[in-house]
């Protein structure tokens, strides 16, 4: 007796087709979501192929400790900020040390030795005597700081190159070879040296053999030092463009634009990035995201909103944008321009307040998280480089020669000491001593 069979149990599966309309409509569709969801939310993901495979080999960082400033900025976010110090400096010169042919160089110090870059050299000087130790050849002027990682000096030249010295011995561990002559201050985190060049990129060295685990373009130059926190690398080009990368694979987060230019670093503090752009600062957001054309679809729907087309909104504001500092921004009649404050350099960042200098002779201090002028204080002349906040002070140095002291809660004079050359390098501060370079390439230790 043969039982009859259902008929979904009588179908031979031999006799399907799998490829049929009905599932080639669902692939499509699947792989059209799926692209989507890749291209939204690429920002936010890092590329696992550069994860696996370009690691660095160690976990050095440039980060200063206690009593020492082994890099510019001092701290991988580049804030200039020491919270609490045994003693300030009264302002005594203890010793100066001339360095030859003036170079931009801001020296860096660590136990016990003060590293400065010089005209084709780099001199070792016992920080409490001024006295020289060695001193080592290179083929070019340093005008930036070096950064200290170990015993390695990370040292940019303008010849296009970026070397690593052995502090001990004075030898080259590495070179490697960029499009452009380096502009910037190396700094690095994690093992990872990040310095911009001026082939427009900005480029991610493996610390310990130089080797390229990343580079990637930019718009304009990276002439300043890029900030480094929480996993992702900060960097201000010439052109007044601000960019976010993922430091271990350099996948873009944000490019920030602005209508100025900038020959300074990005420091940031508060969940906020601060730079200078076109003598304004500007604050950034430090978490925001940009998704791929999203800033072109904003100009497009600007257009539209300034043609006054029906029911278009007005379009909101570009990604990362929080404030702008610009107290004295006014109409110069003799110009017939817009003049801005005026403010050049990185801004030194605490937790409660934002510190800047202007070329017009105004120190200001900020809120730190509205923007909100709280003090100014009128210098004796332009004040071209970054404060250093020590304490419940901050020091800056003036084109006149002098440097300051000010208390940082009302801008109180505490002091004032004249050092017979224009400052427009900025100062260091290590072991209760301050370390200023003038302009005649005298390096003074100030205590």
């Amino acid at each position: 007796m043969v039982a009859n069979l259902p008929e979904w149990a009588q179908d031979d599966p031999r006799g399907r087709r799998w490829f049929n309309r009905r599932r080639l409509i669902r692939i499509g569709v699947a792989a059209v979501v799926l692209f989507f969801l890749a291209w939204l939310y690429y920002p936010f993901f890092p590329n696992p192929i550069k994860l696996l495979f370009n690691s660095p080999s160690t976990k050095l960082s440039s980060a200063s400790l206690p009593d020492q400033w082994s890099m510019v900025g001092r701290d991988l976010q580049l804030t200039r900020h020491i919270p609490t110090v045994a003693a300030q400096p009264q302002g005594r010169i203890a010793w100066s040390h001339d360095l030859g042919t003036p170079t931009r160089s801001a020296p860096i110090v660590q136990d016990g030795v003060v590293y400065v870059g010089a005209f084709f050299k780099i001199s070792a000087l016992d920080a409490s005597t001024g006295e020289q130790l060695w001193e080592v050849t290179v083929p070019s002027p340093l005008d930036h700081s070096m950064a200290l990682a170990g015993d390695l000096l990370y040292v940019g030249l303008t010849d296009h190159r970026i070397i690593a010295v052995d502090r001990n011995t004075q030898q080259f561990r590495w070179t490697v070879k960029t499009g452009g002559q380096i502009a910037s201050s190396p700094v690095v985190a994690d093992g990872i040296v990040y310095v911009g060049s001026g082939d427009n990129a900005l480029y991610a060295l493996d610390a310990a053999n130089g080797e390229v685990l990343w580079r990637e373009d930019i718009v304009g130059e990276v002439r300043a030092a890029p900030a480094v926190s929480e996993g992702l690398v900060y960097a201000a080009d010439n052109l007044g463009n601000l960019y976010v990368f993922e430091g271990r694979t350099g996948q873009s987060k944000l490019r920030f634009r602005t209508e100025g230019n900038t020959k300074a670093s990005p420091a940031i503090a508060n969940g906020m990035a601060y730079f200078p752009s076109g003598g304004q600062v500007h604050a950034v957001d430090a978490d925001a995201r940009e998704i791929a054309g999203e800033y072109q679809f904003k100009l497009v729907w600007k257009q539209f909103w300034d043609w006054k087309v029906p029911g278009v909104p007005k379009p909101p504001a570009q990604k990362g944008r929080m404030w702008l500092f610009d107290p004295d921004f006014a109409f110069d009649r003799a110009t017939g321009r817009w003049s801005t404050t005026g403010l050049l350099a990185t801004p030194s960042v605490a937790a409660e307040s934002m510190y800047a200098g202007s070329f017009k002779d105004d120190f200001y201090a900020a809120d730190a998280i509205s923007g909100t002028e709280t003090w100014r204080f009128e210098a004796d002349g332009a004040i071209f480089g970054s404060p250093v906040v020590v304490g419940d002070r901050v020091y800056f140095g003036t084109d006149a020669g002098s440097l300051y002291a000010l208390r940082r809660s009302n801008g109180e004079l505490i002091w004032n000491f004249p050092l017979g050359a224009p400052i427009e390098i900025s100062p260091v501060f290590a072991g209760e001593r301050l370390y200023v370079r003038t302009n005649d390439g005298v390096l003074h230790s100030i205590e």
